[in-house]
């Protein structure tokens, strides 16, 4: 690298991936309230149509929220393939490209192994986005046992060895009866 050269391409990489994962951890704890986004009562209708809104809705939710985190991960790929095919990248600047690519597939791997488990454990449906540092889950259920908190603490702290002080589990509820 230049001496005077501050920013380089591999930085400018290396940012836009931290951002769309970012983005993708933003996007998922946005759609994790416990609000049903979409949700509809009519004030003419029975009430079996306000329910079966609101179970489309949260039906969607896992579903999305795994789509936007293959739309971030693939955004990132495709920057990471863009910098390798650079002619002006050195040797060391390959290899962090490369390595930073096998850590996004480790995580993406990680996280399809916890949901995975999680729906070998009963839950019908689970979201997990593992960051930096931390891991968040989202599982579809009313309120979680003490016994569920514990198994889906140890299935995270198996896959990622990330401490349990930083893994926080969000449950996504039933709509109402």
């Amino acid at each position: 690298m230049k001496k005077g050269k501050v920013i380089g391409k591999k930085h400018i990489a290396l940012v836009v991936m931290v951002l769309a994962l970012g983005a993708a951890v933003w996007l998922n704890m946005k759609f994790s309230s416990d609000k049903y986004l979409g949700e509809a009562k009519y004030v003419n209708s029975n009430n079996d149509t306000a329910i079966e809104t609101a179970a489309k809705v949260e039906t969607d939710y896992f579903a999305e929220a795994k789509k936007e985190r293959e739309k971030a991960l693939k955004e990132a790929t495709e920057l990471v393939e863009e910098t390798l095919k650079s002619s002006t990248l050195t040797d060391a600047d390959k290899k962090e490209a490369l390595n930073t690519t096998k850590q996004l597939a480790t995580r993406i791997e990680n996280e399809v192994n916890i949901e995975t488990l999680l729906k070998a454990k009963g839950f019908e449906k689970a979201v997990a986005v593992i960051g930096e540092k931390s891991v968040n889950i989202i599982v579809k259920s009313d309120g979680l046992t003490t016994a569920q908190t514990l198994q889906i603490q140890d299935i995270v702290t198996e896959e990622t060895k990330i401490p349990l002080s930083n893994i926080k589990i969000v449950t996504y509820g039933d709509a109402k009866k």
